[in-house]
């Protein structure tokens, strides 16, 4: 399973109605809930505002809304373009402002389709993999090669300064041997590694 990495946003004209596509990294529910609302917000007096979307590793939370469309004619477009791109974490709006010309339920499932489909290739893919939250432990002599590697390489969470320096910061698991290898030899090569915590995300 894929997810993406931030909000991207797409728009296609098919005779006349304009269609807006705007993917959009979820966690829950509530976020498809608060994300929905402030797009209403952003993109005010639209004719619909359809969405899908889809949370979880195996997909099992999902919900489309035809959102005043005929049945089956925008939501579930939008879900099949989602699970066809094995996505999940996603809610994947599409706006339509009516531009005067009926498309029928054919139209309108081709619409709502290319506006989703055309989107997804746009997007920053991410992938969930193991993560380590980690520290490291070194002495002042060697603070500055140590901070600017963590800096470059990882992602730094805090840095605690007493009379020797703890880093704490976030490595990916396909990442971890080359950082361990790199602060063992700029550590003085000592081995002052340690990880506190893991856990997986889409990275």
């Amino acid at each position: 399973m894929y997810s993406i990495k931030e909000k991207t946003v797409n728009e296609i004209i098919i005779k006349k109605s304009r269609f807006i596509g705007i993917a959009i990294p979820i966690q829950s529910e509530a976020d498809a809930k608060t994300n929905l609302k402030k797009i209403k917000k952003e993109y005010l007096n639209a004719t619909h505002y359809t969405y899908a979307y889809v949370i979880g590793d195996s997909g099992n939370i999902q919900k489309a809304s035809d959102d005043g469309e005929p049945t089956r004619t925008a939501g579930y477009p939008i879900l099949e373009v989602i699970a066809k791109n094995n996505l999940t974490n996603i809610i994947l709006i599409v706006i339509r402002y009516f531009g005067g010309t009926k498309l029928g339920a054919g139209g309108l499932i081709r619409a709502y389709t290319s506006t989703a489909a055309d989107l997804i290739p746009l997007c920053k893919l991410t992938q969930k993999t193991t993560t380590y939250k980690c520290s490291v432990q070194t002495v002042y002599d060697n603070i500055g090669n140590i901070d600017r590697f963590l800096r470059e390489n990882t992602e730094l969470l805090n840095v605690k300064y007493d009379s020797t320096i703890i880093f704490e910061f976030s490595v990916n698991k396909r990442n971890y041997d080359f950082v361990k290898e790199q602060l063992f030899q700029k550590n003085n090569f000592e081995d002052k590694l340690e990880i506190i915590d893991e856990y997986s995300a889409y990275v």
